[in-house]
């Protein structure tokens, strides 16, 4: 049986991405698999951001993005680098201007960022997959919630198809799974105001907002936050 507890590695949750530094992708050149049609990660060399704030935070160790690429700032993947994470490999991300208003100066000293890419991928046992595996690029449509129904269960990973990689993600999808090592390097490191880490088998449970059901934005930011993990005893 394997023990290993799996996390999600998340920054939607985390933090208001209004309150820190995020853009848009401005060149997504991906190509579209010939076999299912999904667009496949064949991405730029280095992935461009034009930003649309910066919010009161500043630029933090997540680049808020349109595509909700893992971007993270240098110093982070430095800390997984020097921890000896396996599954980790990086592109650049460089932030080209302002979205909106391309003659704005940039500010300056701009940190450095780089787009995440698991090295590792799975597949999941829940949600159950629509689809078959794409024999081309590996894709599988799951059933993952529309709208405002949610995974009453998380999510659970085939065990038989982990390679050991602390970085590993899903075919074509740009969410994050990782290992208890990654989370404990991480918040011991005190990252835990912009990104979080959840179990699997709790990810996606919560509820949507709903006022008509007496939510209140403090007690829906309760509930949400209960699911999160900002600390190494909480793991």
């Amino acid at each position: 049986m394997n023990r290993q507890q799996f996390y999600v590695l998340d920054s939607t949750a985390a933090c208001d991405t209004r309150l820190f530094a995020g853009g848009q992708w401005v060149n997504d050149t991906r190509p579209c698999c010939p076999c299912c049609g999904v667009l496949v990660g064949i991405e730029p060399s280095e992935i461009a951001i034009a930003l649309n704030h910066l919010g009161k935070h500043g630029f933090t160790e997540y680049l808020w993005n349109s595509h909700s690429l893992p971007i993270f700032r240098q110093d982070l993947i430095e800390l997984w680098q020097s921890s000896g994470l396996s599954g980790l490999k990086t592109r650049p991300a460089r932030i080209v201007g302002w979205y909106r208003n391309p003659k704005k100066p940039l500010p300056e000293n701009l940190p450095t960022y780089y787009r995440l890419v698991a090295g590792g991928t799975v597949r999941l046992s829940v949600p159950t997959p629509l689809s078959t595996v794409c024999p081309r690029c590996g894709f599988a449509d799951y059933a993952f919630p529309k709208l405002s129904t949610r995974l009453t269960n998380g999510i659970r990973i085939d065990p038989t198809s982990w390679d050991g990689s602390d970085f590993f993600g899903l075919a074509q999808y740009v969410f994050v799974l990782c290992t208890r090592r990654v989370a404990e390097t991480t918040l011991q490191a005190g990252y835990n105001r912009h990104i979080v880490f959840i179990r699997t088998q709790d990810f996606l449970r919560w509820e949507e907002l709903d006022m008509q059901k007496g939510w209140t934005p403090e007690k829906y930011r309760k509930h949400v936050e209960s699911f999160l993990i900002r600390r190494v005893e909480d793991l």
